[in-house]
């Protein structure tokens, strides 16, 4: 009965001990999705204020200079034809990176994302991109979509350019299409391609804690989601891929944008 009674006290410390390394864990668990989730808020916030800088600070001394090689133009006298065609070719190359600046600050953190919203901002980024990538993009959203919380909208955003920048550089698709929703209980982001799918190795690790160089993407686009609740979903095949985005459908009160 001794014996008995002292491997029952030996297997409940057992148990004990192994409940308390679970607990561990799930707190440690806890603190690095907390940790996470405090970088991609840094990250975004210093994405946002880089995004500023280049729009105030670069993109006005490169809009000055444009007006002061303008304004040289018919002040040449010595060899007009040479100068005005060097000219003319500095005007044009500042142009161009007045509008480089612009699309880095706006792709950094775009203003319409904050002032108008997911439903303005998609349009825009997607213009871009299909002017960029030769990729022919269409945009559905429910009609009464609404407003959601400042994170929320910026988290579907993220996806979205990665999503976009994943079916450009490896999906071989001439194609993509992006839908947006929303109901009483979720809100639905979903980017499909008809290319050449998803690998399966990669997507057996987007799933897992650690993941791989190529698998990152969509790890990061999984922790954002989780952030605020809500989850990823992959469908590939040799037809296409789709992403699906979810997140918990908040109403918006103005302390939220």
């Amino acid at each position: 009965m001794s014996e008995q009674r002292q491997t029952q006290l030996a297997l409940r410390k057992e148990i004990a001990d192994r409940q308390e390394a679970e607990e561990q864990l799930h707190r440690s668990e806890q603190s690095l999705r907390e940790l996470s989730g405090h970088l991609l808020r840094s990250q975004d916030e210093e994405r946002r204020r880089i995004g500023l800088d280049l729009h105030d600070s670069l993109g006005q001394f490169l809009a000055v200079l444009k007006l002061k090689l303008d304004s040289m133009v018919p002040e040449i006298s010595m060899d007009p034809a040479s100068a005005d065609q060097d000219l003319t070719q500095c005007i044009h190359l500042a142009d161009e990176c007045i509008k480089e600046v612009r699309t880095v600050a706006y792709l950094l953190y775009p203003p319409l994302l904050e002032e108008m919203g997911l439903i303005s901002a998609i349009p825009w980024y997607v213009e871009g991109f299909s002017a960029r990538s030769g990729i022919k993009t269409t945009f559905e959203v429910q009609a009464d979509f609404g407003r959601l919380p400042r994170d929320h909208e910026l988290t579907l955003f993220r996806v979205l350019q990665e999503c976009l920048t994943n079916v450009h550089r490896h999906s071989r698709s001439e194609v993509a299409h992006i839908r947006l929703a929303r109901d009483l209980e979720n809100c639905t982001l979903e980017i499909e391609d008809k290319g050449i799918g998803i690998p399966s190795n990669i997507l057996a690790e987007s799933g897992r804690d650690w993941v791989g160089t190529h698998g990152v993407g969509l790890r990061g686009m999984r922790e954002r989601l989780r952030q605020l609740g809500g989850r990823l979903k992959l469908v590939s095949n040799r037809q296409g891929s789709k992403v699906i985005a979810i997140c918990p459908s908040m109403h918006l009160s103005p302390q939220m944008i």
